[in-house]
């Protein structure tokens, strides 16, 4: 980004050394300590063993379905490895192909298309091992996984591994480490981002359990999750607040928080839930202030992004936001212009490297309307921003400012904007498949 950030957080990487024990114990005691307080409360979600991570409000859908009503350059390397592919042979992994599918949470059992995009890049002849250490009820959630791979898989297809802040010991244990080893693939559930960092990377140091991950990764196995299980693949990575707050107290205390991150995704910052819980704000203040990144990615639900090397494609229900600060240039009194927006839709691709969208030839023009766009009165309610960019696309206006509490937003068709869909109709009404952009967003603090 042009000037300099408005704050730089200085979150170190991955490391491959053990915790100190009673650095360890401490780190898994204030977490526990940090269950039942406010900002980071949990609340289940029955569809994917998912639940919240941030203090919102929820109203529950006809479905069961939680829903908040508002959220008050890779370079290219060759690693080493023995992938377990049942042949018994040696080979090599390019780490710029190491799969992955994050998912945005609220994941339907019916959506067969995240669930075999998981299944497709599992590597070896071993279980696809569910991990249900963020889950308030780990045992329920790995279970459900579980039965649901099982179910298209046949028996024996997924493997519950049971790792939480009950019994964080198991990080250490001999039996699990080679049981992940074994692995052909990995799924993060739901829940509470900071309990899968506190007992596989407490204090910013890995366990033996997450290099085993780590090690599998390496040689070709999928990792993914959903909801919580996606927060934790870049590092840094967000671990609660709102967007409203963000705009506010942008990364400091008050504002959106940024923890380490285990580290699979390496292109940038990952958001959830992000356009049924109006979570653009606090992405945007994330991808703008935390030094590591110039890009973030927000996954709405139902939703994967599915990352094959340099190349990421869209599955599901709905779309990912990716905001691009790379020529964005700060005031250095908190305000931001030319922040870079694209909403990528289902069927879609975006080169990593070259920050570009594919856009499948089968989609058809969003045509305009010649209608002016509504001013929303809470840029950060519900799906809000998602018919914001629909009425935007439609117009014949060039740019809508839109109020965001004390502050406001611009957003801005750039040249070469275009809106494209699937035909039918896609999530809230909206049209399928919808990608569109580029967008630029300012963003006026104070």
């Amino acid at each position: 980004m042009s000037n300099s950030r408005m704050t730089s957080i200085g979150v170190g990487r991955i490391v491959t050394r053990h915790a100190p024990w009673a650095r360890w114990t401490a780190a898994i005691a204030s977490v526990v300590a940090c269950v039942a307080c406010g900002p980071e409360e949990a609340t289940q979600s029955p569809h994917d063993g998912t639940t919240t991570s941030d203090a919102t409000t929820d109203v529950q859908t006809s479905t069961g379905e939680a829903h908040a009503t508002g959220d008050t350059g890779t370079e290219t390397a060759v690693q080493t490895g023995e992938p377990d592919d049942g042949s018994g042979t040696t080979g090599t992994v390019e780490e710029s192909r190491l799969p992955l599918v994050i998912v945005g949470g609220a994941l339907a059992e019916s959506n067969d298309a995240v669930h075999d995009a998981v299944l497709d890049r599992r590597q070896g002849a071993g279980p696809l091992c569910i991990l249900p250490t963020a889950s308030e009820s780990p045992e329920a959630s790995m279970e459900t996984m579980v039965g649901r791979f099982d179910e298209r898989g046949g028996a024996g297809t997924a493997l519950g591994v049971l790792l939480t802040v009950d019994d964080p010991e198991r990080a250490f244990e001999p039996e699990v480490v080679r049981t992940l080893e074994g692995c052909s693939g990995f799924f993060f559930t739901g829940g509470l981002q900071s309990r899968i960092t506190a007992v596989l990377r407490p204090e910013g140091v890995t366990t033996p359990a997450l290099d085993a991950i780590h090690q599998r990764h390496f040689e070709g196995a999928v990792v993914s999750g959903s909801s919580a299980g996606a927060a934790i693949m870049s590092d840094p990575m967000i671990s609660g607040g709102n967007s409203a707050a963000a705009m506010d107290h942008g990364t400091e205390p008050g504002g959106v928080r940024i923890r380490d991150g285990l580290g699979f995704f390496e292109h940038g910052i990952v958001d959830q839930h992000f356009l049924a819980r109006g979570r653009i704000g606090r992405l945007l203040v994330a991808t703008i202030e935390v030094a590591e990144f110039d890009l973030g990615f927000g996954i709405d639900e139902n939703t994967a992004l599915v990352v094959d090397g340099d190349v990421a494609s869209v599955v599901g229900a709905s779309g990912v936001v990716i905001v691009d600060t790379t020529n964005a240039v700060s005031d250095g009194s908190g305000s931001v212009t030319d922040v870079r927006l694209n909403l990528v839709g289902d069927g879609d691709e975006y080169d990593l490297k070259r920050r570009q969208s594919s856009v499948d030839p089968n989609k058809l023009k969003l045509e305009e309307d010649g209608g002016t766009v509504p001013v929303p009165s809470n840029i950060f309610a519900s799906w809000v921003l998602l018919h914001l960019l629909v009425d935007l696309s439609r117009s014949g206006d060039s740019e809508i400012v839109v109020p965001a509490g004390e502050h406001h937003l611009t957003f801005r068709k750039a040249p070469g904007f275009a809106a494209s869909r699937h035909a039918g109709e896609g999530v809230q009404g909206t049209p399928a498949g919808l990608t569109l952009g580029p967008v630029l967003v300012d963003v006026h603090r104070g």
